[in-house]
């Protein structure tokens, strides 16, 4: 029953992080911000948690995940509600701050309770549940985004968004959740963290993060600003990003089984090399349906490798460590985050769309190449 509650409670936050990011974005476009200034706005959602996830990972294995899903929660809320009152670029920043911040609290604290439900056998299991339910509230979110904004405007999109992780407020605040600290995590002593670097498995995880989040970026980011150019609605671009959510949806059901019979890092890799492949075919086209089959194969391949990277760290993670491993983790993520839109804003600003999008797939596909990872 905890699961279940947690995957739901998820699915709720990440409709408004899903959907909060398209509604952000398309409202900056509605601006008429060039892609520089979209990209600044973009990369706020990294800078507080660049900077805090490690001491917050800490932290949760000391206090438990509650308090700080709580606190997420509360982010969540705040950035929505946010540009809902003036959509104009210092509410977005802040808009995007807040989300950000939000983001990163929460997923630390659930990816560190979901991890400790069960034993190691169920791992793969409970993080492809807790990814489904986060990859449901993707596809809602995106969708209530642009059909709010075509039918109602900017600002009632952001409302409606906001409801959602006020459902999840309520949960946590009424539900007996059993959220404890992680075990041996007070008494382990004086620990650093650059110890965790000298484990090979975290490192190699770390480095295929740093490939996905290129990949997960470079979508979300840019998929809006090429629907835009060539012409789409806001509502069929968040079919397209909701296409995306959908088919990641797909993969992490699908997921259990895949994992048990091929070895996770073969897993990994190939996901993360055909997303790059299918990244080059992207901006060449401005077929709606193409692009829907395009997103959607992008989608399946970026969903799979989550859940996989999640069990990963929690096998080579250290006995009382889970929230600082994961912390290291966030930090690779977060700074991605803040750095990525600045080059893809200012790349896509000087080049236009179509090298960003051909010299991110060359860095996918060669990362992934170079990597050493796995038996």
């Amino acid at each position: 029953m905890t699961l279940h509650l947690l995957v739901l409670i998820a699915a709720l936050n990440q409709a408004l992080h899903t959907g909060g990011r398209v509604a952000v974005a398309l409202t900056t476009i509605s601006l008429n911000a060039s892609p520089l200034v979209i990209g600044t706005i973009t990369a706020l959602y990294g800078l507080l948690p660049m900077a805090l996830a490690l001491p917050l990972g800490k932290l949760t294995d000391r206090i438990g995940p509650r308090v700080p899903m709580y606190a997420g929660t509360l982010f969540f809320i705040a950035g929505g509600l946010m540009p809902s009152y003036a959509p104009s670029l210092p509410t977005l920043y802040l808009a995007a701050a807040l989300i950000g911040m939000g983001n990163m609290t929460f997923q630390l604290s659930i990816q560190n309770a979901v991890g400790r439900i069960g034993g190691r056998e169920d791992l793969t299991r409970n993080f492809s549940s807790l990814a489904i339910g986060m990859s449901a509230g993707a596809i809602i979110g995106p969708l209530i985004t642009g059909y709010a904004i075509d039918y109602t405007g900017y600002e009632s999109a952001f409302i409606f968004l906001t409801l959602l992780p006020f459902a999840a407020l309520v949960l946590l605040s009424t539900l007996d959740l059993g959220l404890t600290p992680a075990a041996g995590a007070n008494a382990r002593g004086k620990t650093r963290t650059l110890d965790l670097l000298a484990n090979r498995g975290l490192v190699a995880i770390y480095i295929i993060t740093f490939i996905h989040v290129l990949s997960w970026e470079l979508y979300t980011f840019l998929m809006p600003l090429h629907g835009s150019q060539i012409g789409l609605s806001a509502s069929t671009i968040g079919i397209l990003m909701g296409a995306f959510s959908a088919a990641s949806f797909t993969m992490r059901v699908l997921l259990p089984p895949l994992a048990k019979r091929f070895d996770h890092w073969q897993l990994i890799k190939g996901m993360l090399m055909l997303a790059g492949v299918i990244f080059v075919a992207l901006p060449l086209t401005g077929d709606t349906l193409f692009l829907v089959l395009l997103s959607a194969l992008i989608g399946g391949c970026l969903g799979a490798a989550q859940p996989l990277t999640m069990t990963l760290i929690h096998d080579n993670s250290p006995p009382g460590r889970i929230g600082e491993s994961l912390g290291v983790r966030t930090t690779v993520v977060s700074s991605c985050q803040f750095v990525l839109p600045l080059v893809f804003g200012g790349l896509g600003t000087l080049l236009g769309l179509v090298p960003v999008f051909w010299l991110a797939a060359a860095a996918i596909c060669g990362g992934i190449a170079a990597a050493r990872t796995g038996k």
